[in-house]
């Protein structure tokens, strides 16, 4: 037992830690390792078992690090757990202080959940494509630019998928 436990702990530093050339660059692959484990790995999963049973997937990433936590949350922390929340409920234009990239952001947001909210599929007019998670496990990136992309942190995954 206490083999294998060395072999994974030496695979995930290896890995998320490995190549770190100083203490930020340690404490950023450990955040990741953290969050993938926590979040990523079993957001896929989950994501697979709906598609696998044949029910439409609409898989995202939020990436944007909204402007009102400059200077509350360290720098290396970019896009919290949840931060959509606040743009799918228009808090940037309740907050009076958001970029108008971020109000922006905000109505973008608001019309890919209305519509899934409405039809089922986030897709609309104005609007760029969100694919449907399908066997290309094609997703959507959401920042102050949308970007469809595919295989979500593929790499990561096969790594604790393997583990």
């Amino acid at each position: 037992f206490q083999d294998a436990t060395s072999a994974v702990v030496d695979g995930l530093f290896s890995e998320y830690v490995g190549n770190a050339d100083s203490p930020a660059q340690v404490r950023d692959s450990v955040l990741e390792a953290l969050g993938d484990v926590f979040f990523v790995f079993s957001s896929i999963e989950v994501a697979k078992f709906h598609r696998d049973a044949g029910n439409p997937v609409y898989f995202y990433e939020f990436q944007h690090r909204p402007s009102e936590v400059e200077g509350v949350l360290p720098d290396f922390v970019k896009a919290d757990h949840g931060a959509e929340i606040a743009f799918v409920f228009g808090k940037p234009f309740l907050a009076g202080h958001a970029t108008e990239e971020e109000n922006k952001l905000s109505r973008t947001v608001m019309k890919y959940w209305a519509n899934f909210a409405r039809n089922g599929n986030p897709n609309g007019e104005g609007l760029v494509h969100w694919p449907q998670y399908d066997l290309d496990e094609k997703y959507l990136e959401i920042d102050l630019k949308q970007k469809a992309a595919q295989k979500f942190k593929e790499g990561k995954m096969k790594v604790w998928t393997k583990l």
